[in-house]
């Protein structure tokens, strides 16, 4: 059944702020993140008859996730890296201690790949369970643990076990 604009309007409101979280971490970039975010809902609304009402949210994840894997090969097609104030927005900018832990995190995060990437950014910055994980990224629940379980050991290495 299609979805209508009440349908898109309250899932919206229940993905915006975690799927914002975590595609910030993939960014590193507010208004970047707005406009995938934004982009995503017009595509489904565009689809909204082939949009079944009860995947809207997981949908909403996947196209947008698409979007941001998208800005990040444009990016590093034209050698694009992310200005240092928005580390320093993140950190508050007045702290030297905390905006190096976010440097490294950020440095960490980078070097993760794609995959383990988007997990740990659904789990640890969105609160998302492996179920709606799995649901929205198309694969297993067994998938998402144990990209998430590899994620986390080498973020933990890489962190000096933070």
């Amino acid at each position: 059944m299609p979805i209508d604009e009440t349908e898109l309007v309250a899932s919206y409101r229940r993905v915006e702020h975690p799927l914002y979280n975590a595609l910030y971490r993939m960014l590193w970039d507010a208004q970047e993140c707005q406009d995938v975010l934004h982009d995503a809902y017009l595509r489904l609304w565009q689809r909204k008859r082939r949009v079944d009402a009860a995947r809207i949210d997981a949908l909403a994840w996947t196209a947008a996730l698409n979007l941001a894997r998208n800005q990040l090969r444009w990016r590093r097609l034209r050698g694009w890296t992310p200005p240092p104030e928005a580390l320093d927005a993140i950190a508050g900018g007045d702290d030297p201690q905390a905006m190096a832990e976010h440097s490294r995190l950020h440095a960490a995060l980078q070097r993760l790949p794609a995959a383990m990437l988007e997990v740990v950014l659904m789990a640890e910055f969105s609160g998302m369970g492996t179920r709606e994980i799995a649901q929205a990224l198309g694969v297993p629940e067994g998938t998402v643990a144990s990209r998430k379980h590899h994620a986390v050991l080498r973020l933990k290495q890489w962190l000096g076990g933070h």
